[in-house]
């Protein structure tokens, strides 16, 4: 269940220089949206507890300087898994990263993230904080078409359940339907879970 809450916590986070257009980098890659998205992830471990989770989110982020972003996301979806019944889950998460233009139409990401998921089913619950590291690629392939790919380390704990950290990897895809409006979508893997995110953005 703990992975699965992350990679939950991955999607719903679907990551300049300001060319002439603010928020689109030198390099065509937009780092101003903010939207909504339906998540979907499923658990894998062999037991009789997977299952999987969905729902709706939302997040956003915006350029701070020529290199620095902020970012953030606030998701709650809920699915059943054998003996724990219907798990809900609440998951915040904010950060900061960083982007470089490593080619004409590519940059390079980092950052750091805050997590925050709370978990609840059988009538208890618990709060699971803790942080993710991630470096990425992002690239401009076609002039309305972005692909990504990347990979982040996570590590949560809870008093009462324990701790749970692991390598997630992530691919994704960007279309610019119109000047304001962009379409992502996303693929996140693990050990022990995998799941998929669809969003609407607003480029501002």
């Amino acid at each position: 269940m703990k992975k699965i809450a992350l990679v939950l916590a991955a999607l719903a986070l679907s990551t300049s220089s300001f060319a002439l257009e603010s928020g689109i980098s030198e390099t065509g890659l937009s780092y101003n949206e903010v939207g909504v998205g339906y998540i979907s992830s499923t658990s894998s471990t062999g037991s009789s507890d997977d299952g999987t989770s969905s729902g709706f989110g939302i997040g956003g982020q915006a350029l701070l300087s020529k290199n620095i972003f902020a970012f953030g996301s606030y998701s709650i979806p809920s699915g059943t898994f054998g003996s724990l019944g219907n798990v809900d889950t609440t998951d915040y998460q904010a950060g900061l990263g960083l982007r470089a233009a490593v080619a004409a139409n590519t940059d390079f990401n980092l950052s750091a993230t805050y997590l925050n998921t709370k978990a609840s089913f059988l009538g208890i619950s618990g709060i699971y904080t803790g942080y993710a590291t991630s470096a990425s690629f992002r690239a401009l392939v076609a002039p309305k078409l972005e692909a990504s790919i990347g990979v982040s380390y996570y590590d949560t704990k809870n008093e009462r359940f324990g701790s749970s950290s692991g390598t997630q990897y992530r691919i994704g895809t960007g279309y610019r339907f119109s000047e304001n409006i962009m379409g992502r979508a996303g693929y996140v893997t693990e050990s022990e879970a995998n799941g998929y995110s669809v969003t609407v953005n607003y480029m501002f």
